[in-house]
């Protein structure tokens, strides 16, 4: 069985808009990088598995290193085919779902928990998986943050402390649109109803009928 590992996949999104060429952002993005990487080499809070064990030798890694800083580092850019919107939707499915779905989950008993998963070999196809329990819920746990982290940070322009000052002086002096909130006044029916694209409020299984809300349950403390 396939075991996996902590994995942190990071997305940056930046305002480029400055003096600075894609190169040169590239080469602060990537010094930076080895720089941290290495401070926690330093302060032994990486750990190894597999092949990469070899590199517990501080002389392995530090040539290692020494290899990534000689790296002509390179990265891929260009316009996104439906614009920013598009990019924006993209990283809210990573931002913005659970780690599975109930509808994902066939069976479940006292030792074992089946669900299904996309089987690459098949193309759009997928495919059942049965898990130990203990094993199912590691899995599920490796999709919460640590201590200390968030999923959306920002920095820069859209700093919190920068959001009433700096950025509306950025807008004016690049003659930048000023952007109404899409959701502003609506209710939270009408803004489902726009990001799912569907009227939520019809019954789904007459599909003539409309609900109707009669009671809100909000979270409280556990009994």
């Amino acid at each position: 069985m396939l075991c996996l590992f902590l994995f942190v996949l990071v997305h940056l999104v930046l305002s480029f808009c400055g003096h600075l060429s894609l190169a040169d952002l590239v080469q602060m993005l990537s010094a930076a990088t080895l720089y941290y990487l290495n401070q926690y080499y330093q302060q032994n809070l990486l750990n190894f598995y597999g092949n990469a064990q070899e590199y517990r030798n501080p002389k392995i890694f530090k040539n290692l290193l020494d290899q990534c800083y000689g790296k002509d580092w390179y990265t891929y850019t260009k316009e996104t085919f439906s614009g920013p919107l598009a990019v924006i939707r993209y990283l809210g499915r990573y931002t913005h779902r659970i780690a599975i779905s109930n509808r994902r989950i066939v069976s479940i008993d006292e030792h074992t928990v089946t669900f299904t998963v996309r089987d690459r070999n098949k193309g759009r196809g997928t495919k059942t998986i049965t898990l130990k329990g203990v094993e199912f819920i590691r899995r599920f746990l490796m999709h919460i943050l640590p201590r200390g982290f968030v999923k959306i940070r920002y920095y820069g322009l859209l700093a919190n402390r920068n959001k009433k000052t700096k950025l509306k002086l950025c807008r004016k002096l690049t003659s930048s649109p000023a952007y109404k909130p899409k959701f502003e006044g609506l209710t939270t029916i009408e803004i489902l109803n726009i990001l799912l694209g569907k009227d939520v409020t019809v019954c789904p299984v007459c599909k003539k009928g409309k609900t109707k809300a009669v009671r809100s349950v909000y979270p409280g403390p556990f009994p």
